[in-house]
């Protein structure tokens, strides 16, 4: 049976009770309407029989005085006027009295009694006989106008009741039809609470029936439905949480969850095996985090956890939640094949470019000589070109290998740009002849010196040259500028009016091993140089920009920052004039060609073979400085600098490592040459090493105390740099190269400033000395490890560093 709505079951209802009211109030209405008609009616009728009486009564006393005045023949038509109209008033009358029979007796009997009087005129009784029946027909009227009113008012009192009965019959009839409407509504809606409140409870088979009103059994529908599609989505949400859960628990991967109070909520099996340390429940704070958490969010952080495992880890924040997710991962066998890959590309360079040293260095010098016969000349410049070519594959290669390794390193100082450029094109000029290529040259003397590594700054414009020589035509131009970009940058472009680049090709120009030209160009060359630029670029924190397009040609243009230091490459070179070096290699042919490359600059030299051999003429004879080779038998260029560090006579004797070795962070700082060895480069390092004969000496300390400790130092000739917060002293840190941290007890972070160092000056035994000033109560400092000197000997302490061990009041760094 098909089931109303609730919305029509309401109009019908409605409909029902008005109806019904309607009916009731019209049948009241009616039956007062007929009352009052019937009212009206007798009261009509009384009042004109009243009348009538009246009327009757006054024609009988008018026939009864004509009667005694006019007996006689000449009163006869009088008393016959009086007699009709007596008469005509006693049938309007009985006319009138026809539907009350007391009414009409009263009326025949006055009639009686009046002609009664006409036979008796004189008598006495026969007028009172005539009379009391009007008498009595007018009392009549009166009560039935009495009666009526009475029956009227009994009828309105009848139809009254029977409305309001009616009426409350229909309303509690109306009442009953609403309770079980609400009935049939609230038992469909009850279920549906409860079923939803099941749902919610996690009951997934939890339905409902469907009947009830149309609208709740479309409502029972699609709550079923929906019931039935989250009972579907739980069910996969299980099955996708319990694939999770083992897809986590059989993870080679650690994973720790905390929340946002840094309390570990979850861990896998796996993180109880590579960090047992971070259970469930554990808090994790800066000091017991895996590793530090901004680093781990930015990108992998590798920990060596110990000497046979290496942990790389990374991290997550749960937005929502406020916690992290830790993933530590176990890369010890990749950390070995890295130790494996750098140990294959130190032996294969030192292979390759120690051999290939020799042959450039002396190629070189033959090419130099002045009795070559023109064939012979022409010989040299092919053997080389070609070793050229050699030498800058190889030096591609490692550089890429080291990018690789994040092993890739810079040391940077104030250097003139315009220098460089003309170290480099002169050696360039040759090449350029092969195809009659113009090359000109825009770079100011003047122009702000740049904070960068020089032998990196030739190698990036070296390539750069390159690149514009190969994909030039013959007859092209190239040209080189170099400005200042603001206050704080130096730039130079190198242009070319070649071949020029597409969009796509400008897009993938810095990838590794990518070629501009098409199937027919035959333009040489690894692929490698662009992206070695970009590499070091991005390590002197610069910027390398290029514009171009097809047919016109192409624009390289690269910012590096400037140098705030004072000094000048000409000024590193002079130092070197009239200076005894000690050239230490166990490879004779390479050592002689770093001594001959020195000839140049002005420099004595003499040459050692083994490190023990070095050690023993360092100390009997003076030197001013030491070139040093790493990788050399029995006695390691590591083993010499530790020597050379803890000999008070010999612990400020500059060195310079010339070698193919490609582990630099290994060498702490120390001034590097890499084979094949550039005689600027070797003349820069070895002039800045002579030239930095004191340590370098950073003061982080509060203002108010600054101008007293510089003048101290400043008395002492102890040049310094000044820092007043953790934060900046880690920044000068990455920067430049301390030896020595003065730190003031007094900082509210001092702990923090000490434990942020990172002294890399070329001295192997790096200090920290701990300094108070006088208002201070230097025994409060114990949290710091160190007992603080007074302020006032803090220059003494730091020329003592220079030739004496470092002594029980500073910090080993």
């Amino acid at each position: 049976m098909r089931r109303l709505s609730i919305a029509r079951s309401l109009q019908l209802a409605l409909l029902g009770l008005t109806v019904a009211l309607t009916a009731i109030a019209a049948l009241g209405v009616g039956a007062l309407y007929q009352s009052r008609q019937d009212y009206e009616d007798r009261l009509a009728e009384g009042l004109q029989l009243q009348a009538s009486a009246g009327r009757l009564l006054a024609a009988g006393v008018v026939e009864e005085a004509t009667l005694r005045l006019r007996r006689g023949p000449d009163g006869l038509t009088e008393r016959r006027r009086a007699r009709a109209a007596y008469r005509a008033a006693n049938r309007e009358a009985l006319a009138l009295a026809q539907g009350d029979a007391a009414s009409t007796e009263a009326i025949t009997a006055a009639a009686a009694g009046q002609q009664l009087l006409r036979l008796r005129p004189t008598s006495a009784t026969a007028p009172l006989a005539a009379r009391e029946p009007l008498a009595r027909l007018s009392r009549r009227q009166t009560q039935r106008i009495a009666d009526a009113r009475d029956e009227a008012q009994s009828e309105t009192r009848r139809a009254v009741i029977a409305i309001v009965s009616g009426g409350g019959l229909a309303f509690l009839v109306a009442l009953v039809l609403i309770a079980a409407l609400v009935a049939a509504v609230r038992r469909p809606l009850d279920d549906l609470v409860g079923a939803s409140a099941r749902l919610a409870g996690g009951e997934d088979d939890a339905r409902v029936r469907e009947d009830g009103p149309d609208e709740l059994r479309l409502l029972a529908r699609s709550f079923n439905q929906m019931a039935g599609d989250v009972q579907d989505a739980a069910t996969r949400l299980r099955r996708e949480r319990d694939r999770l859960d083992v897809t986590v628990r059989s993870l080679g991967d650690a994973l720790v969850q905390t929340d946002a109070d840094g309390v570990v909520v979850s861990a896998n099996p796996r993180a109880g095996e590579l960090v047992p340390e971070l259970a469930v429940g554990t808090v994790l704070d800066a000091a017991s985090a895996p590793a530090e958490l901004a680093q781990a969010l930015e990108g992998e952080v590798v920990v060596e956890q110990d000497e046979t495992r290496t942990l790389a880890i990374t991290a997550a924040r749960l937005p929502e939640q406020g916690g992290v997710v830790w993933t530590i991962r176990d890369v010890s066998e990749r950390a070995r094949l890295e130790r494996l890959k750098s140990e294959f590309v130190a032996t294969a360079s030192h292979e390759l470019r120690s051999p290939l040293t020799s042959i450039k260095g002396f190629v070189e010098l033959l090419a130099s000589g002045e009795d070559l016969q023109p064939r012979q000349r022409e010989f040299l410049d092919i053997v080389l070109v070609s070793t050229n070519r050699l030498v800058d594959l190889v030096n591609d290669l490692l550089d890429v290998a080291r990018v690789e390794a994040g092993r890739l390193e810079i040391h940077r100082r104030p250097t003139a740009l315009h220098e460089v450029v003309q170290e480099v094109t002169t050696l360039f000029g040759p090449r350029l002849a092969t195809k009659r290529q113009r090359l000109s040259v825009d770079v100011p003397e003047d122009l702000p010196r740049a904070h960068a590594d020089p032998a990196r700054v030739r190698q990036i414009l070296t390539n750069l040259l390159t690149n514009a020589h190969l994909y030039t035509q013959e007859g092209g131009a190239i040209s080189i500028t170099g400005r200042a970009d603001g206050r704080s940058a130096v730039r130079f472009d190198v242009a070319d009016d070649g071949r020029g680049m597409s969009r796509e090709e400008i897009a993938t120009v810095f990838d590794r091993f990518v070629r501009v030209g098409g199937e027919g160009d035959r333009t040489t060359g690894s692929g490698l140089g662009l992206s070695i630029v970009k590499s070091l670029v991005d390590l002197h924190e610069g910027r390398v920009d290029v514009e171009s397009a097809p047919g016109v040609g192409t624009t390289f243009s690269v910012r590096l920052p400037v140098s705030s230091a004072v000094g000048t490459t000409a000024a590193a070179r002079d130092a070197l004039r009239g200076k005894r070096v000690l050239v230490v290699d166990d490879e004779e042919d390479v050592a002689r060609l770093v001594a001959e490359r020195l000839v140049d600059f002005g420099v004595q030299t003499e040459i050692a073979r083994d490190g023990a051999g070095a050690l023993e003429r360092l100390r009997a004879e003076r030197f001013d400085a030491v070139t040093l080779d790493i990788l050399m038998p029995g006695m390691s260029g590591f083993e010499v600098m530790r020597a050379l560090r803890a000999d008070p006579d010999l612990a400020r004797l500059p060195v310079v490592v010339v070698s193919v070795f490609s582990g630099r962070e290994a060498l702490s700082g120390e001034w590097v040459v890499s084979k094949p060895i550039d005689p600027g480069e070797l003349a820069d390092a070895l002039g800045a090493a002579v030239l930095a004969d004191r340590v370098r000496v950073l003061a982080v300390g509060r203002p108010e105390i600054r101008d007293e400790l510089d003048r101290g130092l400043t008395a002492l000739g102890i040049e310094h740099e000044w820092a007043t917060s953790p934060q900046e002293a880690t920044a000068r840190c990455a920067q430049r190269y301390y030896e020595v941290a003065l730190v003031d007890a007094g900082l509210p972070d001092a702990a923090q400033v000490i434990a942020g160092l990172d002294l890399r000056g070329r001295r192997l035994r790096r200090s920290v000395v701990v300094f108070g000033s006088a208002d201070d109560e230097i025994s409060g400092y114990a949290r710091l490890d160190a007992e603080p000197v007074p302020i006032s000997d803090a220059g003494a302490v730091v020329l003592g560093l220079l030739d004496a061990p470092v002594g029980s009041r500073a910090q080993d760094g």
